[in-house]
């Protein structure tokens, strides 16, 4: 069980947490707290697209991006400027008898957030690596005088083998935003969401059902699944570009479409107001909890 500090990228830091039992690891770049590996048993939880771009004020294609003080477009940058910031390490801790890892990232407001975004606010995003689960607690301090509104998320990426193979359960009996449709407000009946084209959905208080999404990949005569479990997250949105967006897209890459399905845990239909000096918190928990 260790925490290492290491060149990631050129130009790009980042922290490695390795599991006491040596069976997992994860590595998270101080850019934008991202999160750009989890490895268990070997195993990569976690897609990063071999055309991802490390580039100042540009989000990383892949891993898990933090999304603040906005999802998507809008006044500010698309999806904010927390993923483009660089944060700083804060207290690292390992427990002895489990071998579980954690550490603190922090992000403060500064001159250039605040040309943009007026408010003095603080964000810790706490990331604790156990033998076959990630979690990630992700907090904002309203330190202004005066109250804010934000929509927050964690732009999840995760591997799978074929997406046509995928699918998710945990969403039925949910109302969701179909972007690829115009915004049109739909109900989810399926059992399984699979996927045959574009999807880019919001599942409005989709945390409802047990606050528990699963992931199912059935690809190449292996199945494994991936667990989803959120507090305060009351949101879910489910993405994947398909083919002509992947192929148009310079970090994505044609082929690339089929090795990944982005399950983001977020609070984006209803922002957040958070009143002076009051704080806010949200989690997910991600359990490898099948593999043969």
């Amino acid at each position: 069980m260790s925490t290492t500090e290491f060149e990631f990228v050129s130009g790009f830091s980042a922290i490695r947490l390795i599991h006491g039992t040596n069976k997992a690891s994860v590595e998270i770049l101080l850019y934008g707290a991202t999160v750009v590996s989890w490895n268990v048993n070997d195993q990569k939880i976690l897609f990063l697209s071999d055309k991802a771009s490390f580039e100042n004020g540009k989000g990383i294609r892949g891993g898990i991006p933090v999304v603040f003080p906005q999802f998507g477009p809008g006044k500010l940058p698309q999806h904010g400027f927390a993923r483009t910031k660089k944060w700083t390490l804060g207290d690292t801790n390992v427990d002895k008898q489990t071998g579980d890892v954690t550490a603190k990232f922090h992000l403060h407001d500064d001159e250039d957030t605040l040309k943009i975004w007026p408010f003095t606010f603080e964000l810790t995003l706490s990331i604790t690596l156990k033998a076959n689960k990630f979690e990630q607690k992700l907090t904002v301090i309203n330190k202004d005088d005066k109250q804010f509104d934000f929509t927050a998320l964690l732009h999840t990426y995760f591997t799978v083998s074929d997406i046509n193979k995928t699918k998710i359960s945990g969403l039925r009996n949910i109302d969701y935003i179909d972007k690829v449709d115009n915004a049109t407000l739909k109900h989810e009946t399926n059992e399984y969401i699979e996927f045959v084209s574009e999807t880019d959905r919001v599942y409005k208080n989709g945390a409802t059902n047990n606050n528990l999404v699963t992931i199912i990949d059935n690809s190449n005569q292996q199945q494994f699944e991936i667990q989803i479990k959120t507090q305060t997250f009351n949101d879910f949105v489910i993405w994947n570009p398909w083919i002509e967006k992947a192929k148009n897209s310079n970090d994505i890459g044609e082929h690339n479409y089929s090795k990944f399905v982005c399950v983001e845990a977020g609070q984006v239909s209803k922002p957040v107001e958070l009143n002076s000096k009051q704080t806010w918190n949200a989690s997910q928990e991600i359990s490898l909890i099948s593999h043969s």
